[in-house]
């Protein structure tokens, strides 16, 4: 009995192994979680809008695939705010592997700059003048009057609408 319940559990986890490996991800099996997609460091979210903020990416992620985060700092601390999202959504390794669908919102509450980082996969929906657009119409208008979490909702889902509308561009390079 000993021994067939070791064989059972060791065949349990290497089913449950080869299971957790997504395809689709390429080398990347880091499961997506609120922690490895909204940074809220400059604490400018609440629980319930870093929830509302996650389902939005995670729909996104689970129907397209493309990857969304968001980062808020208090400061970039004399580091320009292109310079410092290209390093993060390098770091985060943001976006499946063929496809260099990753976007990166940062948000530097101190320094009132934010910018919208876009991997190549997306750049024919997502271009520089329709990131600039949703920065400027959408979150600038929140920011000023103090609602942060209202003006990153508002332009995650407009960013998840504008790749659901465009899903057959989604990984084709400019």
């Amino acid at each position: 009995k000993t021994f067939m319940k070791r064989i059972n559990v060791l065949l349990l986890t290497c089913f449950l192994g080869l299971c957790s490996c997504n395809g689709e991800k390429g080398d990347k099996f880091e499961s997506t979680t609120k922690e490895n997609r909204i940074f809220d460091n400059a604490d400018l979210l609440t629980p319930t809008q870093e929830d509302s903020i996650f389902y939005l990416i995670t729909d996104l992620e689970r129907e397209i695939g493309s990857q969304i985060a968001v980062i808020t700092i208090d400061t970039l601390n004399g580091v320009g705010i292109n310079e410092y999202s290209i390093g993060e959504i390098e770091k985060l390794r943001l976006g499946r592997d063929m496809q260099k669908d990753g976007l990166l919102i940062t948000v530097a509450l101190m320094d009132k700059s934010m910018r919208i980082e876009v991997g190549y996969g997306l750049e024919l929906i997502i271009k520089d003048e329709i990131a600039a657009r949703i920065t400027r119409n959408l979150m600038a208008p929140k920011f000023s009057e103090g609602k942060f979490g209202q003006g990153i909702y508002d332009a995650v889902d407009t960013i998840k609408l504008l790749i659901e509308r465009n899903k057959g561009l989604v990984g084709k390079m400019p």
